[in-house]
């Protein structure tokens, strides 16, 4: 009977080797892992420090006209604090919006130690009620009287309206360009009803409802038959159907052309 030979070959390696080499990655990995973790940590601690990375310079980037850049700077001053990493922008922006004449306010970091601020100045597009400027989007503002510009139309109305006259304002100077008539005083009553005062002392009573309507007549009537006698007109009264009246300065109708 022949003999059974055993199957030569490679002897394998213990298996307790094998869970040796494994605890020892598992080990040296989470090493490098705390290590890492443990880097980072004092890094950020460190940069977080108030004088580690202080702010030393504040600089201010717009195009201006009413905005003072020194005051400014000085405004935001008491909120540059902390480290070029902690500073709290929030605040800084709010410091800065809080200044007279400006809008708005961007805030940039500039490495290491400089924080960038672009500002939008105000652009006033009329007073409003003479205490207060409003700008294109219907907010007012409030910066010192001393600094309104001159020659800049008053808006008078209920208060929250803002948004509502400027946007009707700036509609109505549009519509006026063609008859070369600039507006001093647009005023909306309790009742939404309006009324325009000219530069040259005109007064256009447009009332409550249809007042685009009403207005597109007058500048038709204006255009072919009271242009030449403005200086004569007190108030065109404009709140009729199918027409308008005529209140004259020197309190008679002058001599015209035409029926109006």
């Amino acid at each position: 009977m022949a003999k059974t030979l055993k199957p030569s070959g490679a002897t394998r390696k213990p298996k307790h080797k094998q869970q040796q080499a494994i605890r020892w990655l598992l080990w040296l990995r989470h090493t490098m892992m705390l290590t890492v973790m443990s880097t980072v940590a004092v890094g950020v601690f460190w940069l977080q420090k108030d004088d580690t990375l202080p702010i030393l310079h504040v600089t201010v980037d717009g195009d201006f006209k009413y905005v003072d850049k020194a005051k400014l700077v000085k405004a935001v001053k008491p909120y540059v604090t902390g480290s070029f990493i902690n500073i709290d922008v929030a605040k800084l922006r709010e410091a800065g919006e809080a200044a007279p004449w400006v809008k708005q306010v961007q805030v940039k970091r500039s490495w290491p130690d400089t924080v960038h601020l672009v500002v939008e100045e105000q652009r006033a597009i009329a007073n409003w009620d003479k205490h207060a400027l409003v700008n294109s989007d219907g907010e007012l503002f409030f910066p010192a009287k001393n600094s309104f510009p001159r020659g800049l139309a008053i808006l008078e109305g209920p208060e929250m309206t803002s948004k509502l006259m400027a946007k009707q304002y700036m509609e109505v100077s549009q519509m006026l360009k063609s008859v070369d008539l600039v507006i001093a005083t647009i005023t909306m009553d309790k009742r939404r009803s309006w009324t325009l005062k000219m530069k040259k002392g005109m007064t256009v009573k447009l009332g409550r409802a249809d007042s685009k309507r009403r207005l597109e007549l007058f500048l038709s009537v204006y255009k072919t038959r009271l242009s030449q006698l403005e200086s004569k007109i007190n108030i065109i009264d404009m709140r009729y159907t199918n027409g308008l009246a005529i209140n004259w300065k020197s309190g008679r109708q002058p001599e015209l052309n035409g029926a109006v």
